[in-house]
């Protein structure tokens, strides 16, 4: 070989060694890059976790007062009555009120009204009370019926009156 072709061929090799170690450069940026989005992806995953991790406890919470709102048979079957005795009430309280005796009207409103209260009191302790539901039941069918009889007497006293 002559030193001309010689030189020709170290001078090839030299550039080829040159592009060979910049297209290396390039590739070891993009991995750096590639390491770097590694290590974001793998805090948002962290990041994600602790969120799922930190709603279980949110979860069990909420299983719990979702537990604890259900409502006994015994208070459902004593709001019941206490919306029926309200109803029963107002009707005579209406038909009080349309009676034309202002004065008389207020006094009998103010004793249904009264024993109203005190239907939903009584009402309440038989519910909190220790006894069994069909006992609570019997008691507390009682109370409707005598409120009831109460809101007639007291609307009987219109025609008395």
């Amino acid at each position: 070989m002559r030193k001309k072709d010689l030189l020709t061929q170290n001078t090839q090799l030299f550039d080829k060694i040159s592009e060979a170690q910049l297209q290396i450069s390039s590739l070891k940026k993009e991995i750096e890059n590639r390491d770097t989005e590694i290590e974001e992806l793998k805090k948002e995953i962290e990041t994600l976790n602790a969120k799922i991790n930190a709603s279980e406890p949110l979860k069990a919470l909420e299983k719990k007062v979702i537990k604890q709102s259900t409502v006994s048979p015994e208070v459902d079957y004593g709001a019941a009555v206490i919306g029926k005795t309200v109803i029963e009430a107002t009707k005579c309280c209406n038909s009080v009120t349309e009676s034309g005796n202002p004065e008389l009207s207020k006094e009998l409103v103010n004793l249904i009204l009264g024993r109203t209260e005190v239907a939903k009191s009584e009402i309440l302790s038989i519910v909190s009370s220790e006894e069994s539901l069909d006992t609570k039941k019997q008691k507390i069918d009682s109370q409707y019926e005598n409120a009831v009889d109460y809101f007639i007497s007291v609307t009987a006293q219109l025609t008395e009156g």
